[in-house]
């Protein structure tokens, strides 16, 4: 160990918390359907012209079938919304246990009743860091949210350090 790498041993516990783990689920809901929502819009409103072009300018019927590949397509991005909501209430019992965060130079990870769920700092290609949470992102992926207000000044400080030194955070504090 060189004399600029330093140990990283955090630990704490978040109690049951329902209204945090809504907001967990809505930033990384966020995060992951921004793109599809854009995506839906750009759909319906090409959808719309294509049925206002044949009306007006062919002064006839417009063929269904492209309209109904839009609403498929329109189907698609907005299922996995309205999925990730009812599997967000249909999951009582994990909000119900607190969770014990372990954050090490290895690893991060978390544990409570359900289960032990963590990822290796190797694996770790991206951190989105809100005002809440540092989301960290494997793969393009969410893998694991690290609720900040649980943290000591201190151990968020630390933590904070050691992810600007494997390039994961900028150094400057985000205005969310």
């Amino acid at each position: 160990m060189t004399a600029t790498e330093t140990r990283l041993r955090v630990e704490f516990t978040a109690p049951p918390d329902h209204g945090e783990q809504r907001r967990i689920f809505k930033t990384v809901r966020r995060r992951l359907f921004r793109g599809c929502f854009w995506l839906a819009i750009g759909l319906a409103l090409l959808a719309f012209a294509y049925t206002i072009v044949i009306v007006v300018a062919r002064h006839r019927i417009p063929d269904l079938k492209p309209i109904g590949a839009v609403v498929l397509a329109l189907l698609v991005v907005l299922f996995p919304r309205g999925l990730g909501a009812r599997r967000l209430g249909a999951t009582p019992t994990y909000f119900a246990n607190p969770v014990t965060f372990e954050i090490s130079e290895v690893e991060a990870g978390e544990t409570s009743a359900v289960g032990h769920l963590s990822v290796r700092w190797a694996a770790v290609t991206s951190v989105v860091e809100t005002a809440e949470f540092w989301v960290l992102y494997a793969d393009r992926r969410p893998r694991l949210v690290l609720p900040r207000r649980h943290l000591t000044a201190t151990d968020e400080a630390a933590v904070r350090q050691f992810m600007i030194g494997r390039n994961l955070v900028p150094e400057q504090t985000p205005e969310a």
